[in-house]
């Protein structure tokens, strides 16, 4: 899977952003409520985040656990997924909030439920795209170094990535006749 990259999670925020500011104003034309997530979206905000942070910290104790005694590969990967995932869904959240702010914030000031919101949304969302970032560099798996046989050997175990799970067989004794 590839690494996130800082510019598409950017043009992520820029295309939301521009999103939200359309479905703002429209919204104001037709003299319909503003289209913004409410309060109880910032705490399942942080229910993910707090998730994505349990997850990575398993992930990131797990490097130091011996090669025979790692998770399963597939449980790092699935939280490599979720972080990324999580920035991608915090950059979209984040933007579209701040293009309600772009542009209601003009008009109406600080006062307004809406505009609170909309901040409480751009800081919960983008928590969630630094946290991605953070559990994304966790779950990393080291590059294999050839040795000078052309084999591929892993690094140690306290370095950072996942490890294969799968255990070695202890050498079976033949009997002596």
């Amino acid at each position: 899977m590839t690494s996130m990259r800082v510019s598409r999670v950017f043009l992520v925020i820029i295309i939301a952003t521009a999103l939200g500011w359309l479905g703002a104003f429209y919204s104001a034309q037709a003299g319909w409520p503003t289209l913004s997530l409410g309060y109880p979206s910032v705490i399942t905000l942080a229910a993910v985040i707090v998730l994505e942070l349990v997850l990575g910290i398993r992930v990131l104790r797990d490097r130091e656990r011996p090669v025979a005694d790692r998770m399963n590969p597939l449980a790092a990967a699935r939280t490599l997924v979720l972080a990324h995932a999580g920035t991608y869904a915090g950059a979209a959240i984040s933007g579209w909030h701040l293009g309600i702010l772009v542009h209601r914030l003009p008009q109406a000031g600080f006062g307004p439920v809406v505009i609170t919101e909309s901040i409480a949304q751009v800081i919960a969302a983008l928590i969630l795209v630094v946290v991605g970032f953070m559990v994304e560099q966790w779950c990393r798996i080291p590059p294999e170094d050839p040795d000078g046989n052309g084999n591929h050997d892993r690094r140690p175990p306290n370095t950072s990535g996942a490890q294969p799970t799968a255990r070695r067989a202890q050498p079976v004794e033949k009997p002596r006749p």
